[in-house]
């Protein structure tokens, strides 16, 4: 294997996961590398030859996106008592619609702090800020996407955050995003119903659900 690519932190991450389920790695190139602008390791997609604890080769493509996390946060008005979820609205390129969907982002180089890349994102894309003590983890792990082919897990956190009426009527609306990278972000607050009816997204969906029975256990 190319002693650079054990550098890269989603690819490390990646072979520690491999390694700790019991699976050997033979080999490992690099079909294609898809950096960021500033050099960062943004997507990989390798030939791999991994046998299995039962002696068997498993598929040897692998797509690297790294793990990412999404965040599904129940803004309060505290001066109204009206309850909105906090959401996004950006267009993407996987379907070219525009997609309503719950604050996330890619861990990228911090493997190790999905809590605090959370909060980076939430306040990025919203202008909401929070700090890791304001966020509870929907789910006592990661939930992978599609583990056939691709490495990517979720973190999903929850967040409940009271704003006075003011700041309430701010949200809807605004625009955020990283013109970089190019994203354009509209903030809105949505209700359940709304956001069920509009949404095409799994991970929704799969939020809406966790922040449901978050709530019934406590």
């Amino acid at each position: 294997m190319n002693p650079s690519l054990k550098n890269e932190p989603k690819i490390r991450a990646w072979i520690k996961l491999v390694n700790e389920a019991g699976c050997t790695i033979q080999k490992i190139e690099p079909v294609s590398l898809l950096r960021k602008k500033n050099g960062e390791l943004l997507f990989a997609l390798l030939d791999t030859a991994i046998s299995s604890p039962e002696g068997c080769k498993l598929p040897n493509i692998v797509f690297i996106r790294g793990d990412a996390c999404l965040i599904v946060t129940l803004i309060r008005n505290r001066d109204t008592g009206e309850e909105r979820f906090l959401m996004v609205r950006q267009r993407r390129v996987g379907n070219g619609s525009l997609s309503l969907e719950f604050p996330a982002g890619m861990l990228d180089a911090d493997v190790d702090d999905p809590l605090g890349v959370a909060a980076r994102e939430l306040a990025e894309e919203t202008g909401i800020t929070v700090t890791a003590s304001d966020l509870f983890p929907l789910c006592d792990k990661k939930l992978f996407s599609s583990v056939g082919a691709c490495d990517e897990g979720i973190y999903y956190y929850g967040c409940i955050k009271e704003l006075d009426d003011t700041a309430w009527c701010s949200l809807s609306g605004r625009t955020a995003g990283n013109p970089a990278e190019d994203e354009r972000i509209y903030v809105a607050l949505v209700s359940r119903q709304e956001a069920e009816n509009e949404s095409t997204s799994l991970q929704v969906r799969l939020g809406l659900y966790l922040f449901d029975a978050y709530h019934t256990r406590i």
